[in-house]
């Protein structure tokens, strides 16, 4: 079946070619990036209706779209998790393109969901809110699509409300998200003759020189093309603005383009380039990935203006999946290389599982070489086995259709896989009974030299740590069983989230990135899943530390593990680490290891002093090895360190030293890397209980960095809120405009002025029309909870907040002693 044609199944399905392009030039894999209600999913139910895929527009607030289709998604209105979609697109005096796109969700909670789609992206639009311009979690968004290095445009939205400054959101792109803007559209707005306010007619297209312009109240399709002689007779004004910015545009360009340089000294006039040589400018300025120059298109997805020019746009300026460089490799143990393009083996990243209740695990891949075909055998480098992809599907948001091959460059969804997870690499299972998965022929410099298939990595998924945390409680014995397995599956689509079980009390313990993220993990165990359990109260995941150091402690162990004879030594002793200078794990002396925020340093003694006062050299024995030796104290110490003795919560700013002594801690064959293990956990627990003893344990909170974003006559509301009653510290109190931003000079970016009518568009908000402060601040993370709904009432609903990980801070005073009461129980 032709991956142009959804199946009947859909609301409706595109036109009438029969088959989609196949060459990878005509392919792009993008993303739709943003802050929370910019505009994402209406922006993209769009791009659906004009490419012909569906009849009529899909609406968030009618609960209608297609991208959204989970019911939390459209009862809450916003995007919890990631939809894809696959559409055509045939630009003016352009072959058609296949766009696989994905719809990103905008809520902090829901970082991962973000990451693991620009992961596999080749490039990004980046949608803002003209009136509320860059937000901090469109900050956040545009450093993860930095991270992996992926072109982005802007699509400024939502131009034709009350208070939206394109100039402003212009000046706000070069000081917070240190780029130069290439404006490459401006507004057209008309009076609507009823003296009322301007409305939004269309844009004016600086590159092609032309005019768009909507039909009021239209569905965006009958729209009017005028040039520039046009707009000169009916609004010179914007005609001046236009000429103006173009030339700007070719500067800007120039500066960084020596190819359009020496055609601009050859033609003498910015306005006689033709609009080719500035597309292919502003392409490979782009396709470079490190967002310095940045292409602005702007519209109003919600009033149908601008978006068919975006579509345009994204074919133009972003890449297809050749014009990406190779995809980094790990293999063997740690060398990095980066991925040979060949044709005989199949490698493809799993990048997001999804629980189907009628078609089971859906696992969505990227194929980066060869091609993945139905019924085709894998290899998992990940979990080391062999699995079989028995069908293949083309998502379309929650329908599918059955494909017989997966392209390279492509994404589809492989049915069958039983244990692939969120970030697994998997190759053709031929290639790995090859002693040399390249190609004889490839004589390219990236392709790696015989190594074992096995080992093949893809870069994986960066998974954040949760920092709230609930109780699951199933409704009875007999369900315990379910929730597991519900649980289980969760994991699986969302590795953001984790279980533990707490050895005390045996309650299972479901841990998040916020909030809205564990209640929407619960929702969907209980309505999805069919899980019959209840959910505690959302608390903090707080750590401890020690006050005062300890040690060193010898234990002895010798008993019987697994039906055999275990005997080991290892002492242990503890110091705190200053958790104002935390220690770098990139910059550790050899020997050290960092985890979970505590350093471990295992020593192997090369020489004791015996009875009669000689030092004597000790050796381990054959069938032990350094490394093993090391490893199994490392991991015993993690373990120990994994629960505290004040409270049962993790150790934290720690320095564990462990000594083990081959001549009187190692007895012979007793003495197995498990053995070493658990002796060296009981060592740790043993000297961790010597400090509670002597000076009672620390509790360890994580601290935010917040920005809250308000209207002037909010902020100081919420900076006394803050400050006082949620103990936190304000750092800064900006404008959503920033004087300077990081290495761009302000002073030589293009800002549009006016837009119709003399109308004023840019230039900064004026004061008492909306204009928004942010305050940055540093707060512990229990007193942001439920912060969001007295945000909204302090602020009459305009109030919006994001928060990251800062780092932990020990609670010290009546605070302390309070939250330590509570956890108690008391």
């Amino acid at each position: 079946m032709s991956l142009k044609r959804p199946p009947l199944s859909l609301r409706a399905f595109a036109s009438a070619s029969t088959e989609a392009p196949t060459d990878l030039v005509h392919t792009r894999n993008i993303g739709i990036i943003a802050h929370i209600d910019a505009g994402k999913t209406t922006t993209t139910e769009r791009m659906l209706y004009y490419s012909g895929f569906t009849r009529r527009i899909g609406e968030v607030d009618e609960g209608s779209t297609i991208m959204d289709y989970l019911p939390a998604e459209r009862a809450r209105g916003i995007t919890i998790t990631s939809a894809a979609i696959t559409f055509n697109w045939t630009p003016p005096s352009a072959p058609e393109h296949v766009i696989n796109l994905i719809d990103t969700p905008g809520h902090a909670d829901f970082t991962f969901e973000v990451e693991r789609s620009i992961r596999v992206l080749d490039g990004a639009v980046t949608i803002l809110d003209g009136v509320a311009g860059v937000e901090a979690q469109t900050e956040k968004v545009w450093r993860q699509a930095a991270k992996y290095q992926i072109p982005r445009l802007i699509f400024v939205n939502k131009l034709d409300r009350v208070g939206a400054r394109f100039g402003a959101t212009i000046r706000e792109v070069a000081a917070k998200l240190n780029g130069w803007p290439a404006v490459l559209q401006l507004p057209y707005y008309e009076n609507d003759g009823r003296g009322g306010e301007d409305v939004l007619r269309g844009v004016v297209d600086l590159v092609e020189k032309r005019i768009f312009l909507y039909e009021v109240g239209g569905d965006g399709q009958n729209i009017s093309v005028h040039d520039y002689a046009w707009l000169q007779e009916n609004n010179p004004a914007l005609h001046a603005e236009a000429v103006a910015a173009q030339e700007a545009l070719v500067e800007l360009l120039s500066e960084h383009d020596e190819d359009l340089v020496e055609l601009f000294l050859k033609l003498g006039e910015p306005s006689l380039i033709p609009a080719a040589a500035l597309k292919t400018s502003l392409r490979k300025l782009t396709l470079t990935g490190t967002g310095r120059i940045v292409p602005v298109l702007c519209g109003a997805s919600f009033r149908n203006v601008g978006v068919q020019p975006l579509l345009d746009a994204v074919v133009d300026y972003l890449p297809s999946p050749l014009d990406r460089p190779p995809a980094d490799i790990t293999y063997g143990v740690g060398q990095r290389a980066v991925l040979d393009l060949d044709t005989n083996r199949t490698c493809a990243l799993a990048f997001k599982v999804v629980n189907d209740p009628k078609r089971g695990a859906m696992v969505f891949v990227r194929v980066y070489s060869g091609s993945l075909s139905r019924a085709q055998a894998l290899f998992n480098t990940s979990l080391g086995v062999k699995e079989r992809a028995h069908r293949l599907l083309q998502m379309y948001a929650d329908e599918a259709v059955d494909i017989e091959t997966i392209p390279c460059g492509h994404i589809g969804v492989i049915l069958g896989l039983k244990q692939a997870r969120t970030g697994d690499t998997l190759i053709s299972e031929h290639a790995i009974s090859s002693t040399s998965p390249t190609s004889k022929k490839s004589k390219k410099p990236t392709a790696v030299a015989k190594f074992d298939p096995k080992t093949l990595q893809l870069r994986p998924i960066d998974v954040p740590p949760p920092v709230f945390f609930a109780s699951l409680e199933p409704y009875s014995l007999s369900e315990q069983k379910h929730l597991e397995e519900a649980l289980a599956m969760l994991l699986r689509e969302d590795p953001s989230l984790s279980v533990t079980v707490d050895p005390d009390s045996g309650q299972t313990l479901l841990s998040g990135m916020g909030e809205l993220h564990l209640e929407i993990g619960r929702d969907r165990l209980v309505q999805e899943l069919k899980a019959k359990a209840d959910m505690g109260k959302i608390l903090i995941a707080y750590r401890e530390t020690i006050s005062a150091p300890a040690g060193p402690s010898h234990h002895l162990l010798d008993r019987d593990i697994g039906g055999k004879p275990a005997k080991a030594g290892c002492t242990a002793s503890i110091h705190p680490l200053n958790a104002r200078d935390p220690h770098d794990p990139t910059n550790l002396d050899e020997g050290i290891v960092s985890t979970e925020g505590n350093t471990i340093e295992p020593i192997i003694s090369t020489s004791h002093v015996d009875e009669t006062g000689e030092i004597v050299k000790t050796r381990l024995p054959p069938h032990l090895t350094e490394e093993d030796v090391t490893a199994a104290m490392v991991s015993g110490a993690t373990a120990a360190l994994a629960r505290g003795p004040h409270l049962g919560f993790p150790m934290r700013d720690i320095h564990v030293t462990l000594t083990l002594n081959p001549a009187t801690d190692i007895f012979l064959t007793d003495s197995t890397p498990a053995a070493i293990s658990s002796a060296a956990r009981l060592a740790v627990t043993d000297v961790l209980r010597a400090a509670e003893a002597a000076a009672p344990g620390q509790i360890v909170e994580p601290v935010m960095s917040v920005s809250v974003s308000c209207d002037e006559k909010d902020l100081g509301k919420v900076v006394g809120d803050i400050s006082s009653s949620r103990g936190g510290h304000v750092l800064s109190l900006g404008d959503e405009v920033e004087v300077e931003g990081g290495e761009i000079e302000m002073k030589r970016v293009f800002v549009p002025t006016i837009g119709a009518e003399g109308r004023k568009s840019g230039g900064g908000r004026e004061a008492g029309e909306g204009r928004k402060r942010v305050v940055n601040a540093r707060v512990p993370l229990g007193e942001m909870v439920g912060y969001l709904k007295h945000l909204r009432a302090m602020t009459k609903g305009s109030g919006t907040f994001v928060m990251s990980l800062e780092g932990w801070e020990r609670m010290q005073g009546p605070r302390a002693k309070e939250v330590e009461r509570g956890l108690r129980g008391e």
